[in-house]
């Protein structure tokens, strides 16, 4: 499928890993993103990972919930590692990243478990009727999409694979007013 799968992954340099990340098409950076274990790279990878506007919401999401924050989710900051507080920090940007609709959702790249994120929003709620504060709260408004049983029916007419840029600055605004 990808010839970077083919290579010894995590052998390479960081610089080599993210310079072939960049010559990846945005639909397969998302099926490569969804594939990577957080554990195994190099945290300058992870962060131009989560900074790119090609991920969708549901790779997004799929890179959040592989570094496994339920962990960390209700720990102090001070309480971790350093090399722990850099991955967290990479959390950090895809939550708020998240929250404000930077990621856009895409029906065709939904998550492969949505049950992550329906538990995730149900935990978040008792945390918060518990008075224990986390540390990554998603607005459940910007995650509906992921949750929804069934992808929204495709529009008529053309369907661009990426929105353009009038689409990708009022998507995120039509999809937060979705309740």
């Amino acid at each position: 499928m990808l010839a970077i799968v083919q290579k010894d992954w995590t052998t390479l340099a960081p610089e080599r890993q993210i310079s072939l990340l960049k010559k990846l098409k945005p639909d397969m950076l998302c099926t490569f993103v969804r594939r990577l274990d957080p554990t195994e790279l190099d945290i300058s990878v992870l962060r131009w990972v989560a900074a790119r506007q090609e991920l969708d919401l549901g790779t997004a999401l799929t890179l959040f919930f592989a570094f496994s924050p339920r962990r960390y989710n209700l720990l102090p900051k001070d309480a971790l590692s350093d090399d722990l507080r850099a991955r967290c920090s990479v959390i950090d940007v895809l939550c708020q990243r998240i929250n404000c609709g930077f990621y856009i959702p895409i029906a065709s790249r939904r998550m492969e478990n949505p049950a992550l994120v329906a538990d995730w929003i149900k935990r978040q709620s008792e945390n918060m009727e518990a008075g224990r504060k986390a540390r990554w709260n998603f607005d459940p408004s910007i995650l509906s999409p992921m949750l929804a049983d069934k992808p929204s029916s495709p529009r008529v007419g053309r369907i661009a694979s990426r929105p353009g840029l009038i689409q990708g600055l009022f998507t995120p605004l039509f999809v937060a007013s979705r309740t």
